[in-house]
């Protein structure tokens, strides 16, 4: 098992409660969505992705796509990894993973626009947006994410409300209004489906009784969301 003690040994930004829901969707999508795979989009130096592998069982995938060294197709995604992510290589990424996966995903080392018809070559149950903060990049992974998801599978997208990223959060509460189903919400990252969302609101809202983790609801476009505190 991959714990948060292992987690910390790596660095980047993955902070409680975000751990235990990726364990929470990740092992109940493999019981509601059957095989799929699952697929990373902006993976940082692997500390979710490490994570995310966990949960790969026998014929699933796990896909990363990052562009890592190379250079980002236009100046505004050129600016923004310059300035936040000049430290992250391929192989700092691959290091990382093998410390604690004896196979390594399958990496696409490219912009996502570009990844997007590889991407669809497959089904997927899980998929984690974390690759972008402007407006028309995460636009287009939401919607990269709508068309490989398995009918119940999950998105997370990360980065969905913070100050210094306005972008996420447009195109998330356009998402949202335009068909996205919230599950519930972190303090960093939003949890959906273009399923039907009420089966796993509620077993979220068991398993949380069960934890101690606080929790409430909130409604948004007449949906009842859960706003999970920490």
């Amino acid at each position: 098992m991959i714990t948060d003690a292992d987690l910390d040994r790596i660095p980047g930004w993955f902070y409680p409660p975000d751990p235990m829901l990726f364990r929470f969707f990740l092992e109940l999508s493999e019981r509601r969505c059957g095989v799929a795979d699952l697929a990373e989009i902006g993976c940082c130096f692997g500390k979710s992705s490490v994570l995310i592998g966990e949960y790969r069982r026998s014929g699933e995938e796990l896909t990363v796509v990052d562009l890592f060294e190379d250079p980002a197709p236009n100046l505004a995604n050129f600016t923004e990894n310059r300035r936040d992510y000049g430290d992250l290589t391929e192989s700092a990424f691959r290091a990382n993973y093998a410390r604690f996966h004896s196979s390594p995903p399958r990496i696409l080392r490219m912009d996502s626009s570009a990844a997007r018809p590889i991407l669809a070559q497959r089904r997927y149950r899980f998929v984690h947006i974390d690759g972008s903060h402007l407006y028309r990049t995460v636009r287009d992974d939401i919607e990269t994410a709508r068309n490989i998801l398995v009918g119940n599978g999950i998105a997370v997208l990360d980065d969905y409300r913070s100050e210094h990223t306005p972008g996420v959060a447009a195109a998330a509460w356009t998402a949202a209004r335009d068909g996205l189903r919230i599950v519930a919400l972190s303090p960093w990252k939003l949890y959906g489906t273009w399923g039907d969302p009420r089966p796993w609101r509620s077993a979220l809202h068991t398993w949380l009784l069960d934890s101690g983790v606080s929790f409430d609801t909130q409604e948004v476009f007449d949906d009842e969301i859960i706003r999970v505190i920490g």
